[in-house]
């Protein structure tokens, strides 16, 4: 029986470690972790004194450039300017395309999920089993945009297929959408300005920009050169121009109370129980 112990300790960590990856939050397959309240209120917020106001989002459309617009401009309702978006997965972006301008090549990666976990000593192997579910996830945010003023062009790759390039000009009332985790940009090629809304499948879906992270972000100009195949006085103009656009710095999203923490696995805490005692065991 003692020779057995050593293989019995390790099925039951297999089978604990597949009951976790199935009762966490699969933030691979969605949007954003899924939620078990209807919505979720900032911490330390009265639920009896909020009224309509809290679901409401004024600006979208206002905060946006006017029509001599030179360049791009963005208003976003996210969970940072709209906090009711919280756990509901949608989000919102008014553009507007000066003539000319262009939505560089970007990806929607999604802003991680940051549980606020208890901690005692019996929630240390929780925190073990969090840690294993969550080096699976690779939250990314799918856009659906439509075009309500002048011409757009559009693309994304695939990188999936040899990087095939799709592309697309959207007419006004045309509806285009871009995959998660792909790379997409669009442009206005037109002489007046073109506007357009995005819905994204998460409330916090963020924005890497590919010009500004490769070439404003102190990458050495030797990688650059051979990734690119080019020459260091080309790179070094590319990082020059990039460093002239580069906006401030985002404010980073702040982590999920310890009540949305509860909101988002309460109701499989009993459940994860299992997982807890079964690590327990094996200590």
């Amino acid at each position: 029986m003692a020779q057995l112990a050593p293989c019995l300790r390790l099925l039951l960590l297999y089978y604990s470690l597949v009951l976790a990856h199935q009762l966490l939050p699969r933030c691979a397959h969605a949007g954003d972790p899924d939620i078990l309240t209807d919505f979720l209120l900032p911490p330390g917020t009265d639920p009896s004194l909020i009224n309509g106001s809290f679901f409401a989002h004024t600006g979208l459309v206002g905060g946006s450039a006017g029509d001599d617009a030179a360049k791009l401009s963005v208003s976003k309702a996210t969970a940072a300017e709209f906090p009711a978006l919280q756990g509901q997965s949608v989000s919102y972006a008014a553009l507007v395309y000066g003539p000319g301008t262009v939505n560089p090549p970007h990806i929607h990666p999604r802003h991680a999920a940051r549980l606020a976990w208890p901690s005692s000593h019996t929630d240390s192997y929780l925190q073990m089993v969090v840690s294993y579910r969550c080096l699976c996830c690779h939250g990314r945010a799918s856009e659906l945009l439509v075009v309500v003023q002048g011409v757009l062009s559009v693309g994304l790759v695939d990188a999936a297929r040899n990087g095939t390039l799709y592309t697309a000009t959207l007419q006004t009332g045309d509806v285009f959408v871009f995959p998660k985790g792909m790379v997409h940009f669009q442009i206005n090629n037109g002489s007046g300005v073109a506007r357009a809304f995005s819905a994204f499948g998460s409330a916090s879906p963020g924005t890497i920009p590919l010009p500004s992270t490769l070439f404003a972000t102190g990458i050495d100009d030797a990688v650059l050169e051979k990734s690119f195949h080019t020459d260091q006085a080309t790179v070094e103009e590319l990082k020059h121009d990039e460093l002239q656009q580069v906006p401030g710095p985002t404010p980073a999203p702040e982590p999920a109370s310890p009540s949305a923490a509860a909101a988002l696995v309460g109701g499989r805490s009993a459940l994860l129980g299992v997982v807890v005692a079964a690590f327990s065991l094996l200590l």
